[in-house]
């Protein structure tokens, strides 16, 4: 019993990461600033296993996602160019910017904005 209630904990302390990411997708974290920022008492190691295992994808993996995910959004307002949304996203370049947000939605960040921004009227 005592295993299944740390169990439980450590499930806990993966979903306050999850939601943690899911809330600041923009934010650039290292693992052990996402176990501080969400007071979770649990081993990187474990966060991996576990992350893995309750949403069948690595954590870091998880981020990037929904870091690219933010980055759509963003593609839709028309108010930021692509260089400004490539440093928020946190990248360097804005050829790795495209690479992996490619990888993500299948098309460029620049197909994306033609076909999701909204139409200007005259």
């Amino acid at each position: 019993m005592h295993q299944r209630r740390l169990r439980n904990t450590f499930q806990e302390a993966i979903h306050s990461i999850k939601d943690y990411i899911d809330q600041h997708p923009l934010e650039i974290k290292t693992i052990e600033e996402l176990i501080h920022k969400t007071h979770s008492q649990i081993g990187i190691n474990l966060l991996h296993q576990g992350f893995r295992q309750l949403y069948g994808t690595g954590i870091k993996e998880y981020e990037i996602r929904k870091r690219l995910e933010a980055a759509a959004h963003l593609l839709q307002k028309d108010e930021l160019t692509m260089q400004e949304i490539t440093a928020r996203c946190g990248y360097s370049s804005q050829s790795s910017f495209v690479r992996a947000f490619k990888d993500v939605h299948g098309i460029t960040p620049g197909q994306w904005r033609n076909q999701h921004a909204p139409l200007l009227l005259s």
